[in-house]
């Protein structure tokens, strides 16, 4: 066994500071510098990380060149504002055709500057969406995570659910939340690409889905500029009001204008009377009739009056719709870009299958046609883009305009929705799945950042076994989690010290001794963590892992529950009870499956992999070695396999334990200074054996705690 995958073990999150402690300068306890070394050749992302930064400087300096841009068209606008005062000013209190002519030509002017204004701040904002991207990007590869933290796309969304399981699973081994698993991987902004990203990481899957999902995260991770415009689009829709939540909320609720059905009617009627108004208020100027002309003129302020009356009292929930439905046409248009890029999945089945399955489905949804008129997703979302533009005519300065007379005249809200309800009842049915697709598609390109910034790390094997410990050709590896050179991925690079780790098989476990601080629970999350990358469809931070298909348990993180009177042991307790129930479970139903026959049974039957720390830590120490050894006995019964850490060495002279373990070990090294103080190290390699060191009283010492000399 080689190095093992760093850091000290504690209930903290991850990548802690290392440990510096001392007692009035007589000795210290420090961490190994591992920092300071040189990065591993399998955990390199330089490259990825140049690339970002060039990327950044480049939009940084184009930055400029729009700031500066839009500064100059601030200058002209306020200019040519002025020069229309002016000359409306004059051409009323003149009548010349001099200062008609100017007022015109400012107005014009002043128009055309405020559209191009508004181009420039949108390559603006384009290009700011984008540098956010790239910053998130590289905060990943530093392991920033208070930069991560920070990011509203890093937060996970309160409609994501979990499960009991699922709980616990993500609370042990820091899968999802701050300074997580989910952190490091997402680049999902969409809350369907959140939520589908937290439950690949957080649940188990047969190997058979994972093959589909790391094939199609392998094609993807060459896609660099697709990849980066998706993530840019996506921050764009999922940090506006039209996130896809919403959006599918509104698609499948009622549609509102039914109910209030004489708003059609009524603003056709006022469009109509308002153009025969309008006609008669200029035959009448021009023939000179002042009373038909005062008429028609205060026809239009009622019919204005009134309109614009029934849109502040009644239309206010349609301005809400359209928040959702259609913030923006830019919006919109990025949801037909995003569905789009479905494109980007490979066609292609994994070796020795048929087909992918995942792909085939995301393409079938979002790039071919439904029943309602053939059109793809990506097609009906440009179809919604045209209302899109119909109804953002009053959020810009440069159509607001033309929006006002539109609404004050023939109510242009009630048009545009009743062109949205008419789009909402052809693809209503469609819009869930759509976003489904969605979020399994930002989920994969999210992975697939990943696997293009650490090339190294592996592609993980599944085995093909059944229940049984051996498979046809009689090998027992089939039940075995094997990890070459496995590493802690939330770690630094520069950190990361790493291990070869097998656990199995069937009838056997990992039993895992050592120091306080020496490396045991962050080996258990290393493993734990690359299992989760390993289902979830990503690269493993190994140089090489084969598993069989398998569902995990853990008990690493328990507290007591004071609110249900529940102590620190009983809570210790009730998950072990759940760890076991859970091996049990598949168990029985491999044992079912194997008695239906082998046509009926599933590809791949699962055993429980367990990772455990420091159980049952609650009761006095002989009471609590022969607790253990009955909770493992039962797990190995169950065809579970596993590993536990202990700082009790006795634990592994216990006859049954001896009979079904393979213990290990980390140790520390005390070497004195230059000064003659101890200073105790770490250099978190496994080795094989029982811890031969114990730390706690030196430690106890070293933090002031010792025995007083006399």
């Amino acid at each position: 066994m080689s190095e093992s995958s760093s850091q000290p073990e504690s209930g903290n999150r991850a990548e802690p500071d290392p440990v510096a402690v001392g007692s009035d300068s007589q000795s210290s306890l420090t961490t190994n510098a591992s920092d300071a070394a040189p990065v591993d050749p399998l955990d390199s992302c330089q490259e990825a990380r140049d690339r970002y930064r060039g990327q950044l400087s480049s939009i940084d300096a184009e930055l400029q060149q729009y700031s500066a841009t839009d500064s100059k068209f601030g200058t002209v606008r306020v200019s040519l504002f002025f020069v229309m005062v002016i000359g409306i000013g004059f051409s009323t209190t003149t009548g010349h055709p001099f200062w008609i002519a100017v007022a015109v030509v400012a107005f014009l002017a002043f128009l055309v500057a405020v559209v191009k204004n508004e181009t420039i701040r949108t390559q603006m904002e384009i290009r700011q969406n984008e540098a956010r991207t790239l910053r998130r990007l590289c905060a990943r590869l530093d392991r920033d995570w208070a930069t991560l933290a920070a990011d509203p796309i890093g937060q996970i969304s309160d409609v994501v659910q979990l499960n009991e399981r699922q709980r616990f699973l993500a609370g042990d081994l820091d899968l999802l939340g701050d300074s997580s698993l989910f952190q490091l991987v997402s680049m999902a902004a969409t809350t369907p690409g959140q939520r589908t990203l937290a439950g690949w990481l957080t649940e188990p899957v047969d190997p058979t889905v994972a093959q589909d999902r790391h094939h199609a995260v392998a094609a993807l991770a060459d896609q660099r500029d697709a990849r980066l415009r998706f993530y840019t689009l996506a921050r764009e829709v999922g940090t506006s009001t039209g996130d896809p939540e919403s959006f599918v909320q509104w698609a499948s609720g009622p549609p509102w204008l039914p109910s209030r059905r004489w708003l059609l009617p009524w603003s056709n009627l006022t469009a109509v009377a308002s153009v025969l108004c309008l006609i008669t208020l200029v035959a009448a100027t021009w023939m000179q009739d002042r009373d038909l002309s005062r008429i028609s003129f205060f026809a239009l302020i009622g019919i204005a009056v009134l309109n614009l009356s029934i849109a502040s009292l009644m239309l206010g929930p349609v301005a809400q719709i359209f928040s959702v439905a259609i913030q923006s046409r830019r919006s919109v248009d990025d949801y037909a870009e995003l569905f789009q890029s479905a494109e980007l999945l490979p066609t292609d089945a994994p070796e020795g299958a048929a087909a992918n399955e995942l792909t085939a489905r995301i393409r079938r949804t979002l790039l071919d046609g439904h029943d309602h008129g053939g059109q793809s997703a990506g097609l009906a979302m440009r179809e919604l883009g045209s209302i899109a533009k119909a109804g953002s005519l009053k959020h810009s300065a440069a159509t607001f305009l033309i929006y006002l007379p539109l609404q004050a005249f023939g109510l242009w809200d009630v048009r545009v929705l009743r062109r949205l309800e008419e789009w909402k009842e052809r693809y209503a049915e469609n819009t869930e799945d759509w976003f489904t697709s969605l979020g399994e598609l930002e989920s994969l390109l999210s992975l697939a950042a990943l696997a293009d910034e650490y090339p190294r790390w592996a592609t993980p094997q599944w085995s093909a076994e059944g229940f049984e410990s051996k498979n046809k050709s009689g090998s027992a590896d089939d039940s075995i989690v094997r990890c070459e050179r496995l590493g802690h991925p939330l770690l630094r690079d520069s950190m990361r010290v790493r291990n070869d780790v097998s656990i199995g098989p069937a009838g056997t476990l990992l039993l895992v001794t050592g120091s306080n601080m020496s490396g045991k629970s962050t080996m258990l999350r290393s493993v734990g963590l690359n299992v989760s990358l390993a289902m979830a469809g990503g690269p493993v931070c190994c140089s090489a892992m084969r598993l069989p298909a398998i569902e995990m348990a853990t008990s690493i993180r328990v507290s007591d529950d004071l609110s249900q009177g529940v102590s620190f042991y009983m809570a210790e307790l009730n998950r072990l009870a759940a760890v076991v129930e859970h091996a049990r479970e598949l168990h029985r139903s491999a044992q079912e499956e194997a008695a239906n026959g082998s046509d009926q049974r599933r590809e791949s039957p699962r055993r429980l992999l367990f990772l455990l720390d420091e159980i049952l830590q609650g009761t006095n120490s002989r009471e609590r070695q022969i607790a253990v050894t009955r909770v493992l006995g039962m797990l190995v019964e169950s065809g579970a396999i596993g590993a536990i850490t202990t700082h009790d060495l006795e634990l592994a002279d216990e006859p049954e334990l001896m009979r079904i373990a393979h213990t290990v070990h980390f140790r520390e090294t005390i070497t004195p200074n230059a000064d003659g103080d101890e200073r105790m190290t770490f250099d978190y390699r496994m080795r094989d054996g029982v811890s031969p060191t114990t730390n706690a009283l030196r430690l106890l010492e070293m933090v002031g705690l010792g025995e007083e000399s006399s």
